[in-house]
């Protein structure tokens, strides 16, 4: 066996596969429980890192155990719920070290009640490099099992920990191609935040590309809808045409969500000062009352949105256990 081939086992890659390989069981026994959500977009600027906060807090402020894991070097998450430069930043220590040391996938804390986070940050380019490396080991491999068990390295670190939690969310950085397939591989459903522009919409098509991928590992995943973000809540034509778009470029794969996400620079900045997500914002006396009626707007949008991709969810969950039936 060559030597790079050695070193591939060295790592720990055999209990990758023995990891995928129990959760293909439990699929097909039926007793796999989704609950892990992937916020992705090839691109950046998109809203995926506000999106991913205030979902985890909304259903965490609801009584759900959430865990946010921010799988990117910018580590926005700390400025979104407040935790940067407290002892719950790591700069990606511990998810570092449940990657690529064996070790398992250990919470810094809890940014609110029932929401626990493993942060992202710059350690994380340690990982996208050996994520790099091990793509290129196992391109080397003869067995097809062994050529893709490099994707699942997240998704055996998720899966030890996952009956601890009733939610999982997985916030990804936007251009990196071994994280974004490390998520995929390891998630249940994928959401998709997404501008009018032509890059947003450039990045959705990435995503697909990815998610084709990731399903040869991973055959339960499921495209659960796009968000569109950033909108001018007034103005439904533009909306209306910006979801057709949206759809079209779907082509049947996921639907766009109804409920949208407000553009009110005024309450997202307030939210980022204050490293509190919109509904914790919207009776703060402490801002200006035209922002508060805005604040109030945008937390009825990321509730509804809440709710909505949970309804999604069990939808799906349904339909998926109906197929199981009938076969």
């Amino acid at each position: 066996m060559p030597t790079d081939v050695v070193s591939l086992q060295a790592i720990g890659l055999t209990e990758v596969k023995r990891a995928l390989r129990r959760r293909l069981q439990l699929v097909a026994e039926g007793v796999h429980q989704t609950k892990v959500f992937v916020v992705v977009n090839g691109k950046g600027g998109v809203g995926k890192s506000s999106l991913s906060a205030a979902l985890a807090a909304a259903w965490a402020a609801i009584g759900l155990r959430v865990l946010l894991i921010e799988m990117d070097e910018q580590g926005n998450n700390g400025e979104d719920l407040g935790t940067t430069g407290t002892v719950l930043a790591d700069d990606g220590e511990a998810q570092a070290a449940a990657i690529l040391d064996g070790k398992p996938l250990t919470p810094t804390g809890e940014a609110r009640p029932g929401l626990f986070v493993v942060p992202g940050g710059a350690v994380l380019e340690d990982v996208i490099e050996e994520l790099y490396c091990q793509r290129r080991l196992a391109s080397r491999c003869e067995s097809p099992e062994d050529q893709s068990a490099w994707m699942g390295m997240y998704a055996a670190a998720i899966d030890a920990v996952r009956d601890l939690y009733d939610v999982i969310v997985l916030d990804v950085a936007p251009g990196s191609e071994p994280l974004q397939l490390q998520a995929l591989a390891a998630g249940d459903f994928v959401l998709v935040p997404s501008k009018s522009d032509p890059s947003s919409r450039k990045g959705l098509r990435t995503v697909a590309r990815r998610f084709g991928q990731a399903r040869a590992l991973n055959p339960m995943l499921r495209l659960l809808g796009v968000v569109i973000f950033g909108t001018n809540a007034s103005a439904t034509n533009i909306q209306t045409k910006i979801k057709g778009q949206l759809e079209e470029d779907l082509n049947g794969a996921a639907p766009v969500f109804d409920q949208t996400i407000r553009h009110v620079e005024a309450a997202a900045v307030a939210c980022r000062l204050a490293g509190r997500v919109a509904h914790e914002m919207r009776s703060s006396t402490a801002i200006e009352p035209s922002v508060r009626r805005s604040m109030k707007a945008l937390a009825g949008d990321y509730q509804s949105l809440a709710i909505e991709i949970m309804q999604a969810k069990t939808a799906l969950d349904r339909g998926t256990r109906t197929e199981s039936e009938a076969a």
